[in-house]
């Protein structure tokens, strides 16, 4: 299967956070000029969770980053760093860590609703890339990926 080098450097991302990113500026919209639900009447105390949130993902995308260098610049499956729990570590950051914590930086209750709305939309993308991986690595990618999470770690296995 020939991919692209675009495809295989960015994967769904790039999908994936506009998607997101749009259903971020709806959610916002709907709270700012309808709702007005906040979580905290005092906000520093969320703003500051939230910034904590953001920059352990940060953190945790790095090191996704950084690992994923070995399949890109050796053409193999990944399986190191983060991506010893995870498929889809970058993926799951963003939902995650990066998505409760700007919501959390929003104050509103329906801001938190953004990262689990987000997960159905995200879990479908990676479908996709997963078919594509199974083809380039076969066998390989299906151990692998019976052994590990999609984006939450198998606590059981």
């Amino acid at each position: 299967m020939n991919i692209s080098r675009h495809r295989r450097i960015l994967g769904v991302g790039p999908l994936g956070f506009a998607g997101s990113s749009i259903l971020f500026a709806l959610l916002w919209l709907l709270e700012s000029n309808f709702i007005h639900g906040q979580i905290l009447s005092h906000s520093r105390p969320l703003k500051i969770a939230g910034l904590v949130f953001v920059a352990i993902w940060f953190c945790w995308h790095v090191w996704s980053l950084r690992a994923i260098r070995f399949w890109r610049d050796r053409h193999a499956l990944c399986t190191t760093g983060p991506y010893r729990f995870v498929r889809h570590p970058i993926y799951a950051g963003g939902i995650f860590l990066a998505g409760y914590g700007v919501a959390l930086m929003f104050n509103a209750w329906i801001m938190l609703a953004a990262p689990l709305l987000s997960y159905p939309f995200w879990s479908f993308l990676a479908r996709k890339e997963e078919r594509m991986t199974a083809t380039v690595f076969g066998e390989t990618y299906k151990q692998y990926a019976k052994r590990t999470g999609g984006f939450l770690p198998k606590l059981f296995k």
